[in-house]
């Protein structure tokens, strides 16, 4: 079946099947039912030997969880981060992240990457955040700074985004190709998702509808225009 569905040599699957259980990221399980010849044999991804932390980085605080491959939540924290600079910001959030990972070193096995959703401007492909609606920040490079200091992979994403994302993968929209997810919290904003992707736009902006002139002449924005949605709706 996998050869069939990913058009590779049977040999080749093998090979690969091979090099995954080797690494602990698959096992078999049982062997099916003889149909005629070699009977198949049943696999699957084993997801207690490695682990993910995810951030939420909110306006003064943190969330960071700690989940093993099947996404089940093994770990929970809330730190308060009322820092208010871009460098005292970074450097407590990797503090923050440093005292979860020694609390719960007695669950956790093999770190093998971390991620950050974060509302504002971020480069899908740097990493880097040009914007946050309660800091200022300037090029921020974030991931470079977690992979320095933890020495694993790490992601950097909009919040409303990942949360688009995560709602496709395992949520109510997980059966439909094209979704929109609007969240109304603090901000105002929405995640889109096209053929079954994240749709970020040229720019990088699209979903911000937060930032939708609604009343002109209404309240200041704290990005600087007046009377967006946020204003009213949040």
């Amino acid at each position: 079946q996998i050869a069939e569905q990913s058009q590779l040599a049977p040999a080749s699957v093998t090979k690969i099947t091979r090099q995954l259980i080797e690494r602990g990221l698959i096992k078999e399980v049982d062997q099916q039912a003889s149909t005629g010849g070699r009977r198949a044999i049943s696999i699957v991804t084993e997801t207690r030997n490695f682990h993910a932390i995810g951030v939420r980085l909110g306006r003064h605080d943190a969330t960071i969880t700690l989940f093993d491959l099947s996404s089940k939540v093994l770990a929970e924290e809330h730190y308060p981060l009322p820092e208010r600079t871009q460098q005292t910001l970074e450097h407590a959030l990797l503090n923050a992240i440093a005292q979860f990972i020694d609390s719960y070193q007695r669950k956790l096995r093999e770190l093998i990457a971390i991620s950050v959703i974060l509302p504002g401007l971020v480069d899908p492909d740097s990493g880097k955040i040009h914007y946050m609606p309660h800091i200022q920040v300037e090029n921020w490079g974030l991931v470079e700074a977690l992979e320095e200091r933890f020495k694993v992979t790490c992601f950097v994403g909009h919040d409303i985004r990942s949360l688009a994302l995560a709602e496709h993968y395992f949520g109510a929209s997980q059966d439909c190709e094209d979704s929109i997810l609007v969240r109304v919290h603090r901000g105002t904003g929405a995640g889109i998702i096209s053929n079954g992707r994240i749709f970020i736009g040229r720019n990088g902006n699209v979903g911000e509808i937060g930032h939708i002139q609604v009343e002109p002449l209404g309240e200041r924005c704290h990005c600087g225009n007046f009377g967006c949605l946020e204003t009213i709706a949040a």
